[in-house]
């Protein structure tokens, strides 16, 4: 909820959805932008991390490539700090090719 709140204030929640299920292999991406095709995962460390799990995701992100979607996933640590939230917002923003500060 944090990072909604950081990417609205940002200006970046136009065009975008949040949980919505993409139908490839049943995958709900965190946050969507429909309209530019990106897709944002926040996978926490203690699920994403076992070998079958980071099986699944590169499977899911290269069926995701595949139909014309980019995928960005972060990792991280719960609880997300003020840090770690700062360092998502960038790596989003990045991702959204809106580096301007807001």
């Amino acid at each position: 909820m944090a990072l909604f709140n950081e990417l609205s204030k940002a200006g970046l929640t136009t065009g975008m959805v949040t949980q919505k299920p993409i139908i490839l292999k049943l995958t709900i991406p965190d946050f969507c932008w429909m309209n530019k095709r990106k897709i944002v995962y926040l996978d926490g460390i203690p699920v994403h991390s076992s070998d079958k799990q980071l099986q699944r995701d590169s499977e899911i992100d290269e069926l995701l490539e595949a139909q014309g979607w980019e995928v960005l996933r972060i990792p991280y640590q719960p609880p997300i700090t003020a840090k770690g939230l700062a360092e998502m917002m960038t790596k989003i923003k990045h991702f959204l090719n809106t580096d301007e500060e807001t």
